[in-house]
C-alpha cells in the first residue's frame, strides 16, 4: 500500500517515502485540502484511521465594481463634497 484515500476530500494521497508502512503511528497532511490525517499502518494495513483537523477554505474577498454612466456620476459627485468638505473643514457626505 502506497496511497490513501483523504478523509477530508478524498483525494488519493501518496504515501510519503518516509512512511514506513509495516509500522507507522503518525499524521499526514493532504496537499489538496490540508486536511490532518491521523494514520497508524501495521503490516501494510491500516488499523487507525481519523481526521484530527479539518482545514477551513480560504476566505475569498471579492471586489466587485460595477459602473455604469449612473455610478460614474454619483462617484464623482461624493468625491466632489468630499474634496469642498474637506477644504472647508466639515465632515460627512450628503447625498
Amino acid at each position: 500500500m502506497d496511497t490513501i484515500a483523504c478523509l477530508g476530500c478524498e483525494k488519493t494521497l501518496k504515501l510519503p517515502q518516509y512512511v514506513d508502512t509495516d509500522n507507522y503511528d503518525g499524521q499526514l497532511r493532504c496537499s489538496k485540502c490540508q486536511a490532518l490525517l491521523y494514520v497508524k499502518l501495521t503490516r501494510g494495513k491500516v488499523r487507525k484511521y481519523k481526521i484530527i483537523e479539518r482545514s477551513r477554505p480560504k476566505e475569498q474577498k471579492w471586489n466587485i465594481v460595477v459602473q455604469n454612466e449612473e455610478t460614474k456620476q454619483l462617484t464623482q459627485r461624493v468625491g466632489d463634497r468630499t474634496r469642498k468638505e474637506a477644504e472647508s473643514g466639515k465632515k460627512g457626505v450628503e447625498l
